[in-house]
């Protein structure tokens, strides 16, 4: 132990450290990793903070089995406080098993304080407590051993401030009258869907360019983007360390039935037609092979000349006004996408399919909206 941190290294100590929190109201969480050349992050170090300020860095390499710390994450009654949640989260729920709830995020929770939901950790604590952690070690290998005395005191640093942090952004939406807003959009990190692995027949989302193709097209990339994600989480590798995003579109877009036709697939690198030529031809051929009623939908992108450029500017102001009047982050509200789909949608928009439409965002906007309705839009909201 230092006067800053406890170190742990054994499995006592963490099954100790995990009883002793567990009646703790909240624990401050980060992670130190690596993410470079693999498809999982590798976890270098955990990070955990209790309100007397006192530090705990777990190092996951000398303890594979951190499922103690996972019942820390998986309790409701215990406040989880992290800045920029969602990364940190996934790759916990990978390395313990549980599924973390009760989550408070002081980066999205300083959209509802007055301050930018982009903000860094260092800017968010310097604005807040007038405290100037050090910037560095950005690029330190977390998984190398021993770590250096200044390292970890880095790595306790990032947690050390977040309990007192958490009360002042609590008392800051309160007095603004958005706390309970600031709660309705916490909620949402406690769905098991935000950490776990999304199906690999739906990452072909991912790839620019795709709504291009036609459905019986994307039929054969959503197959090609499933058989890549099996590939690399199978090998633990990036996705495009397996197969580039531009090797799947020319192969989604000619449809090659047997290998000669590879040659027709102008973005096709020559390694990947040797390495994964048979894989590749097997996944066209599930996906023609599929009726025309599973076909994806080839989503319609909104017309932006249709709709009206000085509209879509005049409602996005109307929200950046009416945000920052409460004061709540223009950017916490709405994206420019949110209000190009809301407007081509128009009178068949609902709550279901427009955030903008529901929970906190419709109270805010209730004038913005109602001013839409009245150009005969004819906007359902919900109340």
């Amino acid at each position: 132990m230092t006067d800053h941190y406890t170190m742990i290294e054994t499995p006592q100590a963490l099954e100790k450290l995990a009883g002793t929190l567990s009646s703790a109201p909240c624990v401050a969480v980060d992670t130190e990793f690596v993410w470079e050349r693999t498809f999982y992050a590798r976890l270098g170090l955990i990070q955990l903070g209790a309100p007397d300020g006192s530090c705990f860095l777990i190092d996951p390499i000398a303890l594979p089995d951190l499922s103690p710390l996972g019942k820390i994450l998986s309790s409701p009654n215990i406040v989880k406080i992290l800045h920029d949640a969602p990364q940190d989260l996934m790759i916990l729920r990978r390395a313990t098993g549980a599924v973390p709830q009760n989550i408070f995020d002081t980066r999205l929770a300083a959209g509802f304080a007055g301050l930018s939901s982009e903000t860094s950790l260092q800017n968010l604590l310097a604005n807040l407590l007038d405290i100037q952690l050090p910037k560095g070690h950005t690029r330190t290998d977390w998984l190398a051993r021993p770590l250096s005395l200044e390292q970890l005191e880095y790595a306790a640093d990032d947690v050390r401030h977040l309990p007192r942090a958490m009360a002042l952004l609590r008392e800051k939406a309160r007095s603004a009258g958005v706390e309970a807003w600031l709660d309705e959009e916490l909620e949402l990190l406690n769905a098991p869907s935000l950490t776990e692995e999304p199906p690999p027949r739906e990452t072909y989302r991912r790839i620019r360019a795709a709504g291009r193709l036609q459905p019986r097209n994307l039929a054969v990339l959503r197959e090609l983007a499933a058989w890549r994600e099996q590939e690399a989480r199978t090998i633990d590798l990036p996705r495009q360390h397996v197969v580039e995003d531009s090797e799947l579109l020319s192969v989604a877009a000619v449809l090659p039935v047997q290998a000669p036709d590879f040659e027709q697939c102008r973005d096709l690198r020559r390694r990947t037609e040797q390495r994964y030529g048979e894989s590749l031809l097997a996944a066209v051929q599930r996906g023609l092979a599929l009726p025309e009623s599973e076909w994806p939908i080839t989503p319609i992108a909104p017309d932006e000349q249709k709709i009206g450029k000085d509209r879509i500017t005049s409602v996005v102001e109307s929200i950046r006004k009416t945000a920052e009047a409460k004061p709540v982050d223009p950017r916490l509200v709405s994206t420019k996408n949110d209000v190009l789909m809301l407007l081509h949608e128009g009178r068949n928009a609902l709550p279901k399919n427009h955030r903008l439409l529901r929970g906190w965002r419709a109270k805010l906007l209730g004038d913005c909206l109602k001013s839409m309705q009245s150009r005969e839009l004819c906007l359902t909201i919900e109340t």
